[in-house]
């Protein structure tokens, strides 16, 4: 006995395809934590940060003159901002037929790329850092409290040599497999090892939330990279006159451009921008095990 069915009629049964979803992005940290400065226009091609440097006093013999006056010195970091842009090429036909608003979706999937590309920059400014990075050369060793505690003893200790102690409030950004570490020294399996730390580890059960360790805010970006089965994350000065300099000659914006021959929409993303180090001592390097959940 014939049967009609969903094979037989596929013609006339309608494909059924739901409104498209974005890829879900990383938050946005570092550019939120670095000194940002906008540079005017007509102000040159480089952002331009001087320093002064220190002289020594020295014991003075009753009635008898200065003779080894000091020499003032300072010092320049100089920022370059460059160009960067992304692009998207639309036909007009893909336009009318697709259901989705594509303009609008390729405007945001650029703004997205933008980002993304500031904060990966920043990111690997952490490598740069002066200090011997905790954790390693290598990586690979989980994050320990030892190794939080004395980058803040770093970075507050640091000679005037090296351009004195880095200004507060300082922060912690890492990939978030490494910071799965400090969640199992929080909420230990063995009662034994648990902390007592005015709750803290209650706050990490129930919100997954470290918030501050040593006073310092502690963040997760997964825009800093991996390699193998390590990351490199840092403690850092931040703010205005922190350690992190993001310097901006254009905030970025999508331009569409028709193109009549070719029939498509060229939508451009293009912003200025560059970072950099204010002081690379004022940065310690975390690079620990960032190895997969499992």
């Amino acid at each position: 006995m014939a049967t009609t069915n969903n094979s037989v009629l596929a013609d006339t049964i309608p494909t059924v395809i739901e409104e498209a979803r974005y890829t879900e992005q990383f938050k946005e940290v570092f550019s939120k934590l670095a000194w940002r400065i906008t540079k005017a226009k007509g102000d040159g091609a480089t952002v331009n940060l001087p320093y002064f440097g220190t002289v020594s006093a020295n014991n003075l013999t009753d009635g008898i003159d200065m003779v080894n006056p000091q020499s003032m010195s300072d010092t320049n970091v100089v920022i370059t901002p460059g160009e960067v842009g992304a692009q998207i090429l639309l036909s007009w036909k893909l336009a009318r037929d697709n259901q989705e608003d594509v303009i609008r979706a390729a405007g945001r999937i650029l703004g997205e790329a933008m980002v993304v590309k500031r904060e990966s920059d920043l990111a690997g400014q952490l490598d740069d850092g002066s200090h011997t990075p905790m954790g390693g050369a290598s990586g690979g060793n989980p994050l320990t409290l030892g190794m939080i505690a004395a980058s803040w003893a770093t970075l507050s200790g640091n000679p005037l040599s090296s351009g004195g102690p880095a200004p507060k409030p300082y922060v912690m950004v890492h990939h978030p497999f490494t910071l799965l570490d400090l969640v199992d020294i929080f909420t230990p399996t063995t009662p034994a090892t648990a902390l007592t730390s005015a709750g803290m580890g209650d706050d990490v059960l129930k919100n997954y939330q470290i918030g501050k360790i040593f006073g310092m805010d502690v963040y997760e970006s997964g825009n800093i990279s991996t390699s193998g089965d390590a990351a490199k994350g840092g403690v850092f000065a931040s703010g205005r006159g922190g350690a992190l300099v993001l310097a901006t000659s254009k905030e970025w914006e999508v331009l569409p451009d028709d193109d009549p021959s070719r029939r498509a929409t060229e939508l451009n993303v293009v912003g200025e921008y560059g970072v950099g180090e204010y002081l690379a001592n004022w940065i310690v390097e975390l690079n620990n095990d960032a190895t997969a959940p499992a």
